[in-house]
């Protein structure tokens, strides 16, 4: 029988994804406007870029929950999700809801006036992987092809704000070396699927590392404010460079070889973000900075067919048509 409400466990969705923080803190409102990437500008005019007509996906152990389908969402319309997935199917009523894939797609598509997401506008693709007692790296590779296969496969950007720990791995001895089973799946489908994947960052002992080595897509660490504004890198984030970190010896979750840890920070401490049920809360860790970045593709990809739009053939034909007098 499937579990109703997702347990995460540690190993999956653990290290800094998720520490709860009592301090005030100034939450997605910020984060999402010029003190971090400066999305709502983009939003207000004359840009008017909110993601409208973009599709976007999200891929986790569990998934954010969808009114009309769930009764966690009863009181939570403000994130709207296209479709929810069971790996490759269409998901159960009230199954595999989970409040951290909640938080994360708010941070994406919330459409709150006050913690808006960084694309409103968006459709948002998510599935769930489920629980799996071992490696769930084969489930969470069908996971990502489903999402990435809808809207006729005009799924932009997908999000992981998950992972796999070496541990789980099955290799023996293994290591970040792009050889796991999900860092192959993730770079084949950016190829095969014409689709970026947008890796939490989670590495270091007890991390979540797989699949941040990753050579297709692009691993995000987190950002905090100082002043104000998201800066500087948060000193959760741990990597393959610097060598020692706060004193500490490199951990065994650092990148084989020449691949970077990192392709990109943005904000993800002290984030504010909705619940299932529309409740707040707050959060700190690369699980929310990545989805910061996911949803600034829509942004960009909405721009861009804007712009083609207008530089085609057809496009250029429309536009002198409709600044053309008419004739009587």
């Amino acid at each position: 029988m499937q579990q109703r409400i997702v347990k995460r466990l540690g190993w999956l969705i653990g290290g800094f994804s998720a520490s709860l923080l009592a301090t005030p803190v100034w939450g997605l409102a910020v984060s999402v406007g010029e003190a971090g990437i400066d999305a709502l500008r983009l939003h207000a005019a004359p840009y008017n870029l909110t993601g409208s007509k973009i599709s976007i996906g999200q891929v986790e152990i569990g998934r954010p929950a969808q009114f009309g389908l769930d009764k966690a969402a009863v009181n939570n319309n403000v994130v709207q999700v296209g479709q929810v997935f069971f790996r490759d199917g269409r998901a159960q009523a009230n199954d595999y809801v989970d409040g951290h894939a909640s938080n994360v797609a708010s941070v994406m598509v919330s459409e709150d006036k006050y913690l808006t997401g960084v694309a409103p506008d968006a459709t948002l693709y998510s599935s769930a992987v489920g629980i799996i007692e071992r490696s769930g790296q084969p489930e969470e590779c069908l996971s990502s092809q489903t999402v990435a296969m809808q809207d006729g496969g005009q799924v932009r950007a997908i999000n992981f704000s998950f992972g796999e720990s070496l541990i789980q791995d099955p290799r023996p001895d293994a290591v970040l070396d792009g050889n796991a089973l999900l860092t192959q799946c993730v770079d084949w489908s950016a190829g095969e699927h014409d689709v970026l994947y947008v890796i939490a960052g989670n590495q270091g002992r007890g991390g979540i590392p797989i699949p941040t080595d990753n050579f297709n897509g692009m691993t995000v660490s987190n950002s905090t404010q100082v002043d104000g504004v998201f800066s500087k890198v948060d000193y959760s984030n741990l990597g393959s460079e610097p060598a020692t970190v706060l004193g500490r010896s490199p951990d065994s979750e650092s990148n084989v070889g020449p691949r970077r840890s990192v392709s990109l920070v943005a904000p993800g401490t002290n984030i504010e973000m909705f619940n299932p049920d529309g409740s707040i809360i707050r959060a700190t860790g690369t699980s929310f900075a990545a989805p910061h970045v996911t949803a600034a593709v829509a942004l960009i990809h909405q721009y861009g067919d804007r712009r083609s739009a207008l530089t085609s053939p057809t496009g250029a034909w429309m536009r002198v048509a409709t600044r053309s007098p008419r004739l009587c």
